[in-house]
């Protein structure tokens, strides 16, 4: 499910446990326009030696977007985009992009449109429902680049707190909350671990688990 927030579109996956995930590569792509108006119609993906075709309508616009692809057995050698930057058909060839790293579209220079690619396989298993991430826990924004803002409903009374754990399952960050109006607790979280370090660009979850009710968000941090 693709959602929109603070003029950034991203995938955000939920979690209720955490375990071991299957060896498939979950392939994500993300765009950031730079300036630009992006529509990518279609996603060819060559995983040797086979290559799949995933149409991608909605995927694009002018702010950052994050789109879901497809699973493979193994990183994939190359992706080729197609749509249009600014109404102009464009066809870009990322060729063995490595993951987690901006490449340039064939268009604009060094003010052209930008794609990355990522692996959104954990080691955190993913949930056979999203309830209870619907109904208790937000992130705003789920691409963080600056400071990232956290709504909870609580289940208990006191003062709740929510864990950031990096993709292996290590919690990096405890995060208590302040309670507000209607029930609901907020917090922030500026891209710290708990000596007040950076965290490196990546996934990471921010989890909240109290009586039995567990509710995990994913989001992705970029500097």
């Amino acid at each position: 499910m693709k959602k929109r927030c603070a003029g950034l579109a991203v995938v955000v996956l939920s979690l209720v446990a955490f375990g071991v995930s299957n060896a498939q590569v979950a392939l994500y792509g993300v765009i950031d326009p730079n300036t630009h108006n992006v529509a990518v119609n279609a996603a060819y993906v060559f995983v040797s030696p086979n290559v799949d075709t995933i149409p991608t309508p909605g995927w694009g616009g002018s702010s950052i977007d994050t789109f879901p692809l497809s699973s493979y057995p193994h990183w994939v050698d190359s992706v080729k985009l197609a749509g249009t930057i600014d109404g102009l058909q464009n066809t870009s060839w990322f060729i063995s992009p490595v993951a987690d790293t901006w490449y340039y579209f064939a268009y604009g220079g060094v003010i052209a449109p930008k794609a990355m690619f990522y692996n959104g396989s954990t080691n955190v298993e993913e949930p056979k429902s999203a309830i209870a991430r619907l109904q208790r826990l937000s992130v705003s924004p789920s691409v963080v680049t600056g400071q990232m803002t956290v709504r909870l409903q609580p289940v208990e009374n006191g003062r709740p707190v929510v864990e950031i754990y990096d993709a292996t399952g290590k919690m990096i960050r405890s995060l208590n909350c302040t309670a507000g109006a209607n029930g609901v607790a907020t917090t922030t979280w500026s891209r710290e671990d708990e000596y007040g370090r950076l965290v490196p660009e990546g996934l990471y979850f921010c989890r909240y688990a109290a009586s039995g009710v567990v509710a995990v968000r994913k989001v992705l941090v970029t500097h």
